[in-house]
């Protein structure tokens, strides 16, 4: 048997922090909402200061697609990822969107088995050489020695004048997808296939709902 000790609070140690220092400023661009986040830390935060953002709503566009060009319904829940037709669908409208969307692509997979599985169904399909027909196709390493070549080659094919940009299959709360800023032209678009929801009864997860509604009635510290 394995005893597991987990800290799922991080106010345990930020209200110790508080307590002894006379000033703490917190700064970062992904803090909000700020309320939630002061809850978490057991910190007030009298002095709060938030800039806009640098982007006007108008220059983005966030949609959701729920059939593919065949009209097969992209529904990546564990009981359908390992479809073959919802593979198939995903790849044919991943090839429609490479073909009209300029630059860098980032496509975020659940998990690197959900990628992994989709990509050997488009490469015996020939769906991955459809997509390679109108970008160069990169892919996030397991192993973090390699992430920094395979970035510097993205960035130079998008670069690239006889490449129409290129494409990057990675994998949500991995290593693209935290601390990497895809500024510009190296990231025209984001594609995400699926959410990584936890195992609903998974013991961890559980005690995490029960810690955050805890947390919800605990005094702040100003």
């Amino acid at each position: 048997r394995t005893l597991s000790y987990w800290c799922f609070s991080a106010g345990h140690s930020m209200s110790q922090v508080a307590q002894q220092a006379k000033c703490i400023i917190l700064t970062s661009g992904t803090l909000r909402p700020l309320d939630s986040f002061a809850a978490e830390l057991k910190v007030g935060f009298p002095v709060r200061l938030e800039n806009p953002h640098v982007v006007d709503g108008q220059q983005v566009w966030v949609g959701v697609a729920k059939t593919g060009p065949d009209n097969v319904t992209l529904n990546s829940s564990y009981a359908q990822r390992d479809s073959i037709d919802y593979r198939r669908s995903l790849g044919n409208s991943i090839v429609n969107l490479a073909r009209v969307i300029p630059n860098g692509v980032l496509v975020f997979f659940s998990s690197y088995g959900l990628m992994t599985g989709c990509v050997d169904t488009w490469r015996d399909s020939g769906i991955l050489q459809r997509i390679e027909h109108h970008k160069p196709v990169f892919f996030e390493p397991k192993q973090k020695g390699g992430l920094q070549h395979t970035m510097n080659a993205f960035y130079a094919s998008i670069n690239d004048s006889e490449h129409y940009g290129a494409i990057f299959f990675a994998v949500c709360r991995g290593k693209v997808s935290e601390g990497l800023d895809f500024i510009d032209a190296n990231g025209r678009a984001v594609i995400i296939t699926g959410i990584p929801y936890p195992p609903r009864m998974d013991p961890k997860h559980l005690t995490i709902e029960r810690c955050h509604s805890s947390m919800k009635h605990l005094p702040l510290l100003n």
